[in-house]
């Protein structure tokens, strides 16, 4: 049989209840009744006060109890004190054999029958030796030295039918309490299950519909516990995914738009040298190879940011002296810059230790996509500047250009994928997007951090964070 949460949370509450009111209960009857034997123990004590004042006088007469032991009749009458002072409580019952039985008579009979003397060394003068049962000694005393004991058994069952009534009444009564207190619990589990088992019911239920495809499931967050963090996990997850979903359908229709352009252009060109409108020369055909070369370098970026984002991407790491890697790459750039009018130079102190441990092939990677954006998106007439510094953990690589520059909203959209703004940094200048993407990928592989900010030239500024090597 399968139960729901509600179903078990109320079992539990439920449950939890009972045992409790069970182990209270079960407490209470030992409690009460050991209780009440320890109160008749008491007043056996007390009562028997009186016999221990006269067998006191008796042996201060007799300076021995050897007398009484001689007669047992005196021992028995002086127990009948005891018997003699509760008399007045038997006046009025009747003298039948069940009243007999039955009435406090009987009990302090019993009581006085079971009352023994025993000598300062405990051993028995009168009355009956019980050795299977438990005793209680009264010392009793002559000028203050110790001369016997008077032993009684100590009761271990209540026997007064009026003490018996008493407990069985307070049982009742608890009994009643408890089924007041199980039917109250049972209300209160009730409503409690309902209240913490709705939401992840309802947690349940939309992420069913989420597991379907329906992104746009959310759920109210209504407390600060568990329950509503986990509803607010789920509400994020809900976004993440639409989010997702949606930048994959944008993913999907930028790719294509990217590669329909150019083989639209080759269609074109080449149905136009088919029909004779076109020659087949070699600015033509230079131009079909400009498209074709540029869906390859699309194609290879797609390859090589897929391979990245699934950690496919080979990494032979080393320490890598940073500072002859980027200047070579600097210099590398010097001839395109110098082609786009621009003024492309390094700051970087070649005499000073900046070691990494990183894949050099990689890294040449990232900063010949990062001099390359810088080139291709520097309005002509600016400046390109390549700096390093360091911390006591971090190696830093900034590469500023000059106009135009980003917006600061933007600084964290530019290394997504296929992204491009609509300013001058646009399509115009060529490129799929990618670039930034692949250089995130490449940047977190070696633990590092890549981010935009405002350059101090117009422009834009690459810092990029990289653990330093440990000596």
């Amino acid at each position: 049989m399968r139960m729901n949460v509600s179903t078990k949370l109320w079992l539990a509450f439920v449950g939890t209840i009972t045992l409790c009111v069970l182990a209270l209960y079960l407490l209470l009857h030992n409690s009460l009744r050991q209780g009440f034997l320890d109160y008749t123990s008491k007043q056996s004590v007390q009562r028997l006060e009186i016999l221990r004042s006269a067998l006191a006088n008796v042996y201060r007469e007799d300076n021995s109890f050897h007398a009484l032991e001689t007669n047992p009749s005196r021992w028995l009458e002086l127990k009948d004190i005891i018997f003699a002072e509760s008399e007045s409580l038997f006046e009025g019952l009747p003298a039948t054999p069940e009243a007999e039985a039955s009435a406090p008579r009987a009990y302090y009979r019993e009581f006085v029958s079971s009352i023994s003397l025993h000598d300062a060394d405990k051993k028995l003068l009168l009355g009956v030796n019980k050795p299977n049962q438990t005793l209680d000694w009264i010392p009793v005393t002559n000028a203050n030295q110790l001369v016997g004991f008077i032993g009684f058994v100590k009761p271990t069952v209540v026997s007064r039918q009026q003490d018996q009534n008493f407990i069985q009444h307070q049982f009742k009564i608890f009994s009643i309490i408890s089924l007041f207190v199980l039917v109250i619990a049972t209300i209160v589990a009730t409503l409690l299950a309902r209240r913490i088992s709705q939401p992840l019911t309802t947690l349940a239920q939309k992420a069913h519909a989420l597991a379907s495809g329906d992104y746009s499931q959310t759920i109210p967050v209504t407390s600060q516990d568990e329950i509503g963090q986990l509803c607010n996990s789920f509400n994020q997850l809900s976004e993440a995914l639409a989010a997702n979903q949606q930048s994959r359908a944008l993913w999907v229709a930028d790719i294509s738009h990217e590669m329909r352009t150019p083989l639209s252009v080759l269609k074109v060109q080449i149905e136009a040298m088919q029909d004779g409108i076109r020659p087949a020369n070699y600015e033509n055909l230079a131009l079909l190879y400009e498209k074709i070369l540029g869906l390859s370098n699309l194609i290879d970026d797609l390859f090589e940011l897929s391979l990245s984002d699934v950690g496919a991407l080979s990494y032979n790491k080393k320490t890598v002296s940073l500072a002859p890697l980027v200047k070579t790459c600097v210099q590398h750039f010097q001839v395109k810059a110098e082609a786009a009018d621009l003024t492309l130079k390094d700051n970087i102190d070649a005499t000073q230790d900046y070691s990494i441990v990183a894949d050099s092939d990689r890294l040449q990677q990232l900063f010949s996509n990062l001099l390359e954006n810088s080139i291709r998106y520097t309005d002509a007439g600016g400046e390109i500047q390549v700096g390093i510094s360091t911390s006591d953990t971090k190696v830093f690589i900034t590469i500023d250009d000059s106009a135009p520059g980003v917006a600061p909203e933007q600084y964290d959209k530019i290394f997504e994928r296929l992204f491009r703004l609509e300013n001058s940094r646009s399509r115009a200048t060529g490129g799929a997007g990618l670039g930034l993407a692949i250089c995130k990928n490449i940047v977190n592989a070696h633990q590092g951090n890549i981010r935009a900010g405002t350059s101090a030239f117009g422009g834009l500024q690459i810092c990029i964070e990289l653990p330093k090597a440990q000596q």
